[in-house]
Parts: C-alpha cells; structure tokens; sequence
C-alpha cells in the first residue's frame, strides 16, 4: 500500500511539474519575436520604445552585444537583440529576475510600438 501511495504522489507531482513547465514556455515564447531588419535598427527602435512607455529607468546600455537593461514600474528587464540572418534580427526581454507574475504586459507594449514605428526607418540612400 505503502508503494502505490508513493507512486501515486509522484505521478501527481509530474502532472503540476509539467503543467508549470508548459505556462512557462507559452510565457517565454510571448518575450521573443522576430523583426525583417537589422540588428541595430531593431537596437535602437528598441530603445525608443521603452522611452515611449513612461516611467522607465535605463540601468545599462550594451550597444555592441545588443542588450539594454531597464527598469519600469520597480520591475527589472532585459532586452537582448540579436542577429539572425542577412537582414533579420530577434529581440528577447525577459524580466531580470525571472519572475513572470505580472505577465508579458511590458513585453506587448514594447512590441507594438516596434511594429508601430518598423515602417518608419530611413531606407539607404543609394
């Protein structure tokens, strides 16, 4: 009895594992996206859209690995960019602690101000 009471736990604890496991893949998966520009570009849409946001404190600029460290509504952030083919680039933020409890708002917000100014980089002159 003493086994199957054992088994039994172990088999429900599996269960909440992996269900913890999966809401933290579809939480990470909402922190990345993928944009048709170049690394630098992205950077700096980037840094301006977390200007947009309001009440934020830059903590710390790396232009050349391609992260920003930030701080809205006493949360930390990171945003790292990254290049990922000929003309294409992924950015990533992530809550510096890794705590997911106030969601993905920032991340969306973020976001849709890149997509709102993507349009708007200056072409090269040829």
């Amino acid at each position: 009895m003493k086994k199957i009471s054992v088994l039994f736990s172990l088999f429900i604890f599996t269960l909440i594992a992996n269900t913890s496991v999966s809401a933290n893949e579809s939480l990470l998966a909402s922190c990345n996206k993928n944009y048709p520009i170049s690394a630098d570009n992205l950077y700096l849409l980037t840094l301006s859209a977390i200007n947009s946001t309001g009440q934020y404190e830059v903590i710390e600029l790396q232009s050349k690995s391609g992260y920003i460290m930030f701080k809205i509504l006493n949360k930390s952030y990171i945003a790292t960019i990254s290049k990922e083919g000929a003309n294409t680039s992924s950015i990533k933020i992530l809550p510096a602690n890794s705590d997911f409890s106030s969601g993905t708002s920032i991340q969306k917000a973020i976001f849709d101000t890149i997509d709102l100014n993507i349009n708007n980089i200056p072409q090269k002159v040829l």
